[in-house]
């Protein structure tokens, strides 16, 4: 993130020890590094829910690809069964007769009196 130095550092600490005082001087670094410590627990925290977000939105899409998918296949499937039924009623519409039946035997039954 901040590109620091051992060189940065000293003059911090040597600057700070000028303005601040050897008394104060490490009551203020804890104070610092207690803010920087809270400071990363939020940024991490920032960067998870983030990327949380990120992943349920893929999966949204994901799942929204998988319904059209589903969809899709299931309208096909249905007007596949409809043309199906549609062909079937065609020819008991159009009158076509079995033999058997013209004969007038039920299906499946042959006469065995020959």
């Amino acid at each position: 993130m901040f590109d620091i130095g051992f060189f940065e550092l000293m003059v911090l600490a040597v600057v700070g020890l000028l303005v601040l005082g050897p008394q104060r001087l490490p009551q203020a670094v804890r104070t610092v590094g207690l803010y920087i410590g809270r400071i990363r627990k939020a940024v991490t925290g920032i960067q998870q829910e983030v990327n949380e977000q990120l992943q349920l939105e893929e999966m949204r899409q994901r799942l929204a690809e998988h319904e059209k998918k589903v969809k899709s296949g299931i309208l096909d499937a249905e007007q596949e069964i409809e043309k199906d039924f549609q062909q079937e009623e065609k020819p008991e519409k159009q009158g076509t007769t079995d033999s058997k039946e013209v004969s007038g035997q039920p299906e499946g039954k042959e006469d065995k009196s020959s």
